[in-house]
């Protein structure tokens, strides 16, 4: 443990992707359960707040310390096994320090670093695994996440759109709580009744009784706030509880069957109503065609990236072929039998027909390098906005990217870009709108070009969130709420549903010494 002025040197555990800075006066790095809770224990003694550390990848500066104990769980990173379920299902056991790419690359080849350690029977069920081809779905954009993290975020990405967030894949956990005490939990051991309540029992006999949230969870995507709801699983409770419950140190992952063909395209459209049109036709083909994600490129987006084409050329990531006609983009992941892929490619030709666009201009990756391309084309955007956002600050040091995070339900998709554009429009100002369209889930960048026009992109986010609301969706539907967003709980959920998260919290951290500053302020 470091204490003082030896975290000098370390100071990238007082930063993540969100680029805010905290400060901490002690940081850990623990090697196995038993030493992150002596790492508690000695916070609870010295009355310091505890802030969990894994990659760092978040935006929204949950890992940020705002002061106290950073318990780092870098060293906790290891595949501890393979296990099959009754039910024929594969899960994977794995330690929060665990990077996402690592395990995804582990079950996708069958091949593990820390087997060499395991015993006979699971070498036989490692043996079983490698007879079928496999994934782990859950994929958020930056796969150098821990797998705590995305536990604790309940992260998301593109892919949602067929296999849905983490929560579902996890099927056991391990967390140390905030007196030191380990508990572990598999998926239908505790479940609140018809009336939230739930209860568990500790190994030296001690059980606890808490009352789950019991606010209207939004039907859409949603990061934000304590998962609630009569007859939940306890285990739902610390997935997406952004680390303010307890320390996720393990997990045991659901894998699933992977598709035996794959196959990416960009679809390109001479206005936005056309593209909205095909995105309601495709949703409604979704399981017959196989599709894993639609994604969105608004007319914005698109300028954007010819502007960058033009500077960079060939290292920009965008194919020097995008058509100069089109107004904007649609991108998919297609994942299929071998068998259906021809057919499956023939009715997404005839959807696009049907929807005005023109099939023979779209783009499409059949291989593995043609699907590499079309993905480095679709992370190009994020990127452009990031260097714009970059440029700006060198004149205006204050100001920072402002990318919404809202979903709303499937009816309300037309009328929330319609909101989104009349809104910025009338504002003047610059954005982006791009995203996970499947899920009516747009990330609206926008790009301030001074302080004034921050800080009106700073109200309009907020009355976004309002409006998002009231159509029943989330302003926080997978970054999390972290230290930034702390106050669309109070928008999503009223006082009294963050008061009934304040009494979850106070069963298991009577303190609040975990996260402080995150989701509560």
């Amino acid at each position: 443990m470091l204490c003082g002025d030896a975290i000098k040197g370390y100071e990238k555990y007082l930063f993540d992707e969100s680029r805010r800075t905290g400060h901490a006066t002690a940081l850990a790095f623990p090697r196995d359960d038993a030493e992150v809770s002596g790492a508690v224990r000695a916070a609870d003694k010295d009355g310091l707040s505890i802030t969990v550390s894994g990659a760092r990848t978040g935006i929204a500066a949950g890992a940020v310390p705002d002061g106290g104990m950073v318990i780092s769980l870098e060293r906790l990173n290891r595949i501890c096994g393979v296990r099959k379920g009754e039910n024929g299902e594969f899960h994977v056991l794995c330690q929060a320090g665990v990077s996402l790419a690592d395990l995804q690359r582990s079950v996708a080849l069958g091949k593990f670093a820390d087997s060499a350690t395991w015993d006979k029977a699971t070498l036989a069920v490692l043996e079983e695994m490698k007879t079928q081809r496999l994934l782990y779905p859950p994929d958020p954009t930056e796969t150098s996440a821990a797998i705590g993290g995305t536990v604790a975020c309940n992260a998301s990405g593109a892919h949602t759109f067929r296999y849905g967030p983490t929560r579902p894949y996890v099927s056991w956990i391990r967390v140390v709580l905030a007196d030191g005490r380990v508990l572990e939990l598999t998926r239908g051991q505790a479940r609140a009744d018809e009336n939230g309540r739930f209860g568990f029992q500790h190994a030296d006999g001690t059980v606890v009784t808490a009352q789950a949230p019991m606010y209207r969870w939004p039907a859409t995507k949603n990061s934000g706030g304590y998962f609630s709801g009569a007859g939940m699983d306890l285990v739902d409770l610390f997935i997406g509880a952004e680390g303010t419950l307890g320390i996720i140190t393990a997990a045991e992952l659901r894998v699933v069957p992977a598709p035996e063909a794959n196959c990416a395209a960009v679809t390109f459209w001479p206005m936005e109503a056309a593209a909205l049109e095909f995105t309601r036709n495709l949703r409604q083909r979704k399981e017959v065609l196989g599709i894993e994600a639609i994604e969105y490129f608004g007319p914005d987006a698109l300028r954007l990236l010819r502007k960058r084409r033009a500077l960079l050329g060939a290292a920009s990531g965008v194919p020097d072929c995008l058509p100069a006609d089109a107004g904007c983009a649609i991108y998919l992941d297609i994942g299929t039998t071998t068998a259906a892929l021809p057919d499956t490619l023939e009715a997404v030709a005839a959807c696009v027909r049907e929807c005005g666009g023109n099939p023979d201009v779209c783009w499409t990756g059949m291989t593995k390098a043609e699907r590499e391309r079309l993905r480095v084309f679709r992370h190009a955007l994020p990127e452009t906005v990031n260097a714009a956002i970059a440029e700006i600050r060198q004149t205006h040091p204050q100001v920072t990217k402002l990318g919404t995070d809202m979903a709303v339900p499937d009816e309300c998709l037309e009328r929330v870009v319609r909101l989104y554009r009349e809104r910025l429009d009338a504002k003047g100002l610059d954005y982006v709108v791009f995203g996970h369209i499947g899920d009516n889930h747009l990330h609206i960048n926008i790009l301030p070009r001074n302080p004034a026009e921050y800080a009106a992109g700073k109200e309009l986010y907020q009355s976004f969130a309002r409006d998002v609301v009231a159509m029943g969706g989330s302003p926080a539907a997978e970054h999390g709420i972290g230290k930034l967003k702390t106050g669309f709980l109070k928008i999503m959920y009223g006082e009294d549903g963050v008061a009934q998260m304040l009494a979850v919290k106070r069963v298991f951290d009577p303190d609040l010494r975990l996260g402080k500053g995150t989701l509560f302020g």
